[in-house]
C-alpha cells in the first residue's frame, strides 16, 4: 500500500489557543503545519517564526493556498460563517472551533456548501475524546445505576482576562455565553442522554454594564433524564472550575474539571452492578462503605423491587495531568477526522451534525431566555 501524504494544515486564528492546537496537531505524522494567518500581523508573524511556516494577513490567501488541504479555524464566533464557506468553496477541509456559527441558519447554508465539496467540517468538541467522558457514557449505557434521572452542571469560568472590551461580551461577535461556550456541554450531554429539548432559560447582565456574565437553563432528553446548565463567567482566575452531577436511580455521578480528569460514584448496588461499574471504568478505585443485611438489602425504589447488597465509593482518575489529556483530547480529534478523509467508511465520534445540533440548543435557550426579559 502506498504511503499517504501528510495533509497540510493552515491554521487562521493565531491566538494561544490555536497556536496551542497547532502545537499538538504539529506532534502528528498524518499533518504538517503548512501556513497560518491573522488579521493582526504580529500575532501571524510570531505563530509562523514559532512554526516555520509562511505567514498571511488574509484568511482567504491562506485558504487559496495550494499546499493547504486542511483549515482549522480558530478565530472569534462571528467569523466563522465567511471562512468555512470560503474554505468549502475553496474545496478545502475545515476544522471549526466552537461554535460552527451564530445561528442555525447559517450553519445549515455551512454544512450544505461542505457537502456540496465534498469536505469535512466538524466542530473541535474535544470533550468527546476524552477517558473519563467515555466512561461516564459506558456508566450510563451499562444501566448499572438504572435511568439518569437529573444532572447539574456547574460552570464557574473565571472572567479575569476578559476586560469589558473584550470580543467575548459583544454578542453580535460571540453570540454570548449560551452559543459561544454553552456548545461544549451541550453536545456532552447529548452524548450521554441523547437528544434534548430546552424547557426554559434565563440571563442575566453584570450590573451596571451591558456585559451578560451569567446563564442557565433546564434541557430535557429523550430518556426523561432533566439537566440544568449553569454559566457564570465572573470568577478569580485561580477560582475556574467545572463540576457534573448526574443524579441515578442508583446513586450518583459526579465529575470535576473542565477538562474531565475525575469521576466518582456514589452507589447503593448488588455485587453483580459492582462488577459492571468496575469494567466500564477500568484501573478504578472501588471501596465498599457500608454491607446490607438481608432486611435492609431488599427494598423497593421507583416501583420497582431490588436486592441491594452494599454501597460503594467508585474513584476513577485516569490521568491527572490536565495539560497531558487537554493535549491527547486535541490531537486524537483531528486524527479521527483524518481517518474519516482518508476511509469515508471510518466512524468518528464528532461529525458535521453535532455543531449543529448543539448550537440549535443553544438558540433554543437564547430565545427563550429573551422571552423571560
Amino acid at each position: 500500500m502506498a504511503k499517504k501524504e501528510p495533509l497540510g494544515l493552515g491554521l487562521i486564528g493565531c491566538g494561544a489557543f490555536g497556536r496551542f492546537c497547532l502545537s499538538a496537531f504539529s506532534q502528528l505524522r498524518e499533518v504538517r503545519p503548512a501556513a497560518v494567518a491573522d488579521v493582526v500581523k504580529a500575532a501571524a508573524d510570531s505563530a509562523a517564526r514559532d512554526f516555520g511556516v509562511p505567514a498571511h494577513y488574509d484568511p482567504a490567501e491562506l485558504i487559496a493556498r495550494d499546499d493547504v488541504q486542511l483549515v482549522h479555524i480558530a478565530t472569534p464566533p462571528g467569523t466563522h460563517h465567511q471562512l468555512v464557506l470560503a474554505a468549502a468553496r475553496a474545496g478545502k477541509h475545515v476544522l471549526c472551533e466552537k461554535p460552527l456559527a451564530m445561528n442555525v441558519a447559517q450553519a445549515d447554508e455551512m454544512l450544505a456548501a461542505c457537502r456540496e465539496a465534498g469536505v469535512i467540517a466538524p466542530v473541535n468538541f474535544v470533550l468527546r475524546y476524552n477517558a473519563v467522558t467515555e466512561a461516564v457514557k459506558a456508566v450510563i449505557d451499562s444501566g448499572a445505576l438504572g435511568r439518569v434521572l437529573a444532572a447539574r452542571l456547574t460552570n464557574c469560568a473565571a472572567d479575569s482576562n476578559l476586560p469589558p472590551g473584550h470580543w467575548f461580551w459583544n454578542r453580535e461577535i460571540s453570540g454570548g455565553i449560551f452559543v459561544e461556550h454553552g456548545v461544549h456541554f451541550f453536545d456532552l450531554y447529548r452524548c450521554w442522554l441523547g437528544d434534548g429539548d430546552v424547557m426554559d432559560a434565563h440571563t442575566e447582565t453584570r450590573k451596571g454594564t451591558s456585559q451578560e456574565d451569567r446563564v442557565m437553563c433546564t434541557v430535557r432528553h429523550a430518556g426523561g433524564a432533566v439537566v440544568s446548565h449553569y454559566h457564570g463567567f465572573d470568577q478569580a482566575a485561580p477560582l475556574d472550575r467545572t463540576g457534573h452531577r448526574l443524579v441515578c436511580e442508583l446513586g450518583d455521578i459526579r465529575v470535576e474539571g473542565w477538562i474531565p480528569l475525575t469521576m466518582t460514584i456514589d452507589a447503593a448496588v448488588d455485587d453483580g452492578v459492582a462488577e459492571k461499574l468496575a469494567a466500564c471504568c477500568p484501573n478504578a478505585k472501588i471501596k465498599t462503605v457500608e454491607k446490607y443485611e438481608r432486611a435492609v438489602g431488599e427494598v423497593s425504589s421507583r416501583g420497582v423491587k431490588r436486592r441491594l447488597t452494599r454501597r460503594i465509593s467508585l474513584s476513577f482518575t485516569p490521568n491527572a495531568d490536565k495539560q497531558a489529556v487537554y493535549i491527547g483530547s486535541v490531537r486524537s480529534l483531528l486524527a479521527d477526522q483524518i481517518a474519516f478523509i482518508r476511509d469515508g467508511s471510518h466512524a468518528r465520534r464528532v461529525g458535521e451534525s453535532n455543531g449543529r445540533d448543539a448550537l440549535a440548543l443553544a438558540e433554543a435557550a437564547v430565545k427563550l431566555a429573551a422571552r423571560g426579559r
